[in-house]
């Protein structure tokens, strides 16, 4: 996974996303499949979720206040890049977790009937 360095007015913040930032993103209901049919939604949610991993106590309304703050200093196409980050950090969690390519050494299921 990768990390995102962000500056919003004064502040420096570490962003990123992991597992828990996928739970919450699933448990605010954003279905990968779904994308099309709510963009400005899941683009938020996406925002949004980069902020979970070490900004676990920062309410929702002060990643929005953020996320207009940004907006306004750096214009929306930069907030679609920070977006377009999330979703590519999301997609190689996905990936990762059926990745059959690992450099880890394979070991075979050891399965006996009982």
């Amino acid at each position: 996974m990768k990390k995102l360095d962000l500056k919003i007015g004064e502040k420096n913040y570490d962003l990123r996303l992991n597992r828990n930032s996928i739970k919450w993103l699933e448990a605010r209901g954003f279905v990968l499949d779904d994308l099309d049919k709510k963009i400005v939604t899941y683009r938020d949610l996406l925002w949004a979720s980069l902020f979970v991993a070490n900004y676990v106590n920062t309410n929702v309304s002060e990643i929005e206040t953020l996320r207009e703050e940004y907006i306004k200093e750096k214009g929306v196409n930069m907030f679609n890049k920070v977006v377009a980050f999330a979703m590519d950090e999301y997609l190689a969690f996905l990936n990762a977790q059926f990745d059959t390519n690992s450099k880890m050494k394979d070991e075979e299921l050891v399965i006996t009937e009982i």
